[in-house]
């Protein structure tokens, strides 16, 4: 039993596809839809060898090819040279882009196409928000191909060369298969709220007005921060989905903390609704590892079979050499699979998920598995979801970043339209599971999923006052909340924004 394998296989059982990469950025989420938006990729050796770093290769020893290869790069001095791929190779170090893939590959990490390579890290995540966007009855996929392929930005200038000799390659966009612990779109899905909230988020992207009047970066920004953002909630949900007893009615709660600290009731319960998505993430994953050793034949063995190879050490594949490090593994495993909470009625093949799933998500890391659990907290860090960032970040709470809550406003409120902030909030609730005060029924969804919320100090109801007057400047601060002298405050945007 190789336990990475299990990991990985139950992550696609649950999910639709391996959730299992310490590595994955909004960046490689880009990567891969737009590449499947447009169908191409474009190989970058020449690229990378211009970006080389200029100390370590100076423009005069810089094959001669290299020097007429880019139209910014024509006519220019050495000196001249070292600058502009210096400058060239900040842009595509952005959020580490130059190095995303591999060491030989780009992502993409602007409105062009000239340097998306080839996909690799977060292929399936980015495959299953493809089907989502896909799924969409919108001409969203038609505004992104015809964004993606207007390259009068000026950082697409700069790159000119790869549409002139950069080697051009089709891409084939296998269909997302839907995972067989149940599927991920229907009545009643969280997927299904996000094809829509792609319908409405398309039509507030540009229409092409021209051959030169379709460059909007911000369009593209807004795609791939509403499918991470979408990513994220359809992990937490995915539990409530599959589970054997139906699930609750309510999505899994997501408290948005705009109280502007850590230490109130408001935080308490951002912390925990984290704390809860993290645990459904884990018990997605547990009834993935049933599924994947129920195929491998599992739920035939013995207690004293389990045992058995416990003590042969031939159960675990482990990454280890020394043999004090291989038996105190499988001590670990062995107390583990012991200690069922009710042994006469849980049965052995009971207690072997459990333990394996325990094992798998044992926080010492000593089984070197990498989880979907941790995927998608790091994951949500480095998006712009959570609050504060960084792997040894604690207390954290969700406060997305303005480029993160933009979309996900946009994605349930019309162009031209208006709705009460209050209105709003509850849209954000029922669909995403979003709670930042201004509803009646705030306090009983996070009670369905235990989650109380008390007085603080100084106010008996923080989350409808205190968050709630931090959303409406936040939604305010975007620029669409304007509150009326009657205290009601109205969110529109309009038809067409400037």
């Amino acid at each position: 039993m190789r336990l990475n394998d299990v990991n990985s296989d139950a992550s696609e059982a649950a999910f639709g596809f391996k959730a299992t990469s310490a590595s994955l950025k909004p960046v490689h989420l880009t990567q891969v839809v737009f590449s499947n938006v447009l169908g191409s990729t474009h190989q970058s050796e020449d690229l990378f060898k211009f970006v080389e770093k200029p100390g370590k290769t100076p423009s005069s020893d810089l094959d001669e090819k290299y020097h007429g290869l880019f139209e910014s790069s024509r006519d220019l001095s050495n000196e001249q040279m070292d600058n502009l791929r210096y400058r060239m190779r900040k842009v595509l170090d952005n959020d580490n882009a130059l190095y995303a893939s591999s060491p030989r590959h780009s992502a993409m990490t602007s409105m062009s196409d000239w340097f998306v390579a080839y996909r690799r890290i977060g292929v399936t995540p980015s495959q299953f928000i493809y089907t989502v966007l896909d799924e969409s009855d919108s001409d969203i996929d038609q505004k992104l191909t015809d964004q993606l392929q207007d390259h009068h930005d000026a950082i697409s200038l700069l790159f000119r060369p790869l549409a002139k000799d950069g080697e051009k390659g089709n891409v084939t966009v296998s269909p997302w298969e839907e995972p067989v612990l149940g599927d991920a779109f229907g009545n009643g899905k969280i997927a299904d709220e996000f094809v829509e909230g792609f319908e409405t988020l398309s039509k507030h992207l540009k229409d092409s007005n021209g051959d030169y009047d379709l460059n909007y970066a911000r369009d593209l920004r807004r795609t791939i921060k509403f499918g991470g953002f979408l990513l994220y909630v359809y992990m937490a949900n995915r539990h409530n989905e599959i589970r054997d007893d139906g699930g609750k009615d309510e999505p899994v709660p997501i408290v948005l903390n705009y109280t502007g600290n850590r230490n109130n009731p408001v935080a308490d319960a951002s912390l925990e609704s984290f704390r809860v998505v993290g645990s459904e993430i884990q018990l997605a994953t547990r009834l993935g590892v049933k599924h994947v050793l129920d195929l491998q034949g599992y739920k035939d063995y013995s207690e004293e079979d389990v045992l058995r190879e416990i003590e042969n050490h031939n159960f675990l594949e482990l990454n280890r050499n020394k043999k004090d490090k291989i038996k105190q593994d499988y001590e670990k495993f062995e107390q583990v699979f012991r200690a069922s909470r009710d042994p006469e009625k849980d049965t052995t093949f009971h207690r072997l998920v459990d333990a394996v799933s325990n094992i798998i998500h044992d926080f010492s890391n000593r089984f070197d598995t990498y989880t979907p659990q941790s995927t998608a907290q790091t994951f949500a860090w480095r998006a712009g979801i959570l609050k504060p960032r960084g792997n040894r970040a604690n207390k954290r709470r969700y406060r997305p970043d303005p480029e993160m809550l933009e979309p996900a406003l946009l994605s349930v409120i019309e162009p031209g339209t208006s709705m009460s902030l209050q209105d709003l909030s509850e849209e954000l609730r029922e669909r995403y599971g979003i709670i930042v005060g201004g509803t009646e029924q705030d306090r009983s969804h996070l009670a369905e999923w235990d989650i109380r919320l008390g007085a603080s100090a100084s106010e008996s109801d923080p989350l409808n006052n205190q968050n709630y007057e931090g959303f409406k400047e936040a939604v305010s601060s975007l620029g669409y909340a304007e509150e009326y002298a009657d205290g009601v405050t109205i969110v529109s945007v309009p038809e067409e924004e400037i």
